[in-house]
């Protein structure tokens, strides 16, 4: 059982690949749901330690390169990033508002002192802003908006940045997922296919020297 802030990253972000690799697949296909799949894994993980028990931004991230494959489109994968996570974090802070230390006395919270400790350290020290910064920081996600509520943060004051850093981090997170698509050639990503008018859309790519392969067909581009 990890003790310590830096392995409940590291254990996060073991557990998060595959699984996040199966919800990617999930969401592809099923692609007609994918606004509202997306929207519930973004609320999920913006939910109060929820967040640290499912892939979600693994997930998140790996949709960015099914909005760059054509699959999905970029404002309703956008639109239910920033809604999820803004309604995740809103719920936390009314739990810490309503329950206060008695939320951090039940499971999975008593499991894990190092992160409430790593989150009241980091809203005192950062004071409001902190809800805005803690989107960017890991497993600190999980917490920042619970403490808020706890400490009964003003909460205009309190929507204020979580309504700011959710529309600013959702294109962040979709980002590597798009950049990851577009780096690849046009014949597809992890054996892919690439969706129809892809190939249309794609600029031819200059050819490079490889060495010669007993019949291997000539590719008459060169």
């Amino acid at each position: 059982m990890p003790t310590t802030f830096t392995d409940l990253v590291a254990q996060g972000v073991a557990q998060g690949a595959a699984q996040g690799a199966t919800l990617v697949a999930f969401i592809e296909a099923h692609a007609d749901w994918a606004g509202a799949i997306i929207f519930l894994i973004a609320f999920a993980e913006g939910l109060t330690i929820v967040g640290l028990l499912i892939p979600g931004v693994v997930a998140l991230t790996a949709a960015g390169a099914l909005v760059a494959a054509g699959v999905l489109e970029f404002w309703t994968v956008y639109a239910a990033i920033a809604g999820g996570t803004i309604l995740g974090d809103a719920t936390s802070y009314w739990l810490g508002r309503i329950y206060g230390e008695r939320l951090f006395g039940l499971w999975p919270f008593r499991k894990r002192p190092a992160l409430r400790q790593r989150g009241e350290s980091f809203f005192h020290r950062h004071g409001g802003k902190s809800v805005f910064l803690a989107r960017f920081v890991g497993p600190l996600r999980a917490v920042v908006p619970t403490v808020a509520g706890m400490v009964a943060m003003p909460h205009r004051q309190f929507q204020t940045f979580n309504i700011l850093s959710a529309v600013i981090w959702a294109p962040l997170l979709m980002s590597p997922g798009h950049l990851a698509w577009t780096g690849y050639d046009a014949s597809g990503l992890g054996g892919r296919a690439v969706p129809a008018g892809r190939l249309e859309q794609t600029a031819p790519r200059p050819c490079g020297l490889a060495p010669p392969i007993a019949g291997a067909p000539v590719n008459e581009n060169c």
